[in-house]
C-alpha cells in the first residue's frame, strides 16, 4: 500500500514516521524483512536515512545467563 503514496517525498516521510513509531518493537525477522524490502517497496524514497532508522528496529534482548550447579574439575 506504501507504494501507491504520491509524491515519493511524502512516501518517505510516512515511512519514517512508521520507523519510529516502531522503534524498538521487532524481532529479528521483521528487521530483516523491513530492510530487504524496503527498497523494493519505497522505490526513489528509499535512502541512508531510512536505513539508519531500520538498525533500531529490533526490540533490546536481555543478557543471557548460566547458573553453574555443580564445579566440574577438569
Amino acid at each position: 500500500m506504501l507504494r501507491y503514496v504520491q509524491p515519493p517525498s511524502y512516501r518517505h516521510e510516512v515511512a519514517r514516521k512508521w520507523l519510529l513509531f516502531n522503534k524498538g518493537q521487532c524481532g529479528y525477522g521483521a528487521e530483516v524483512y523491513v530492510r530487504n524490502q524496503g527498497p523494493r517497496v519505497l522505490g526513489t524514497a528509499w535512502d541512508i536515512k531510512l536505513v539508519l532508522l531500520t538498525w533500531d528496529l529490533r526490540k533490546p534482548t536481555a543478557v543471557k545467563t548460566e547458573a553453574v550447579k555443580k564445579k566440574r574439575r577438569l
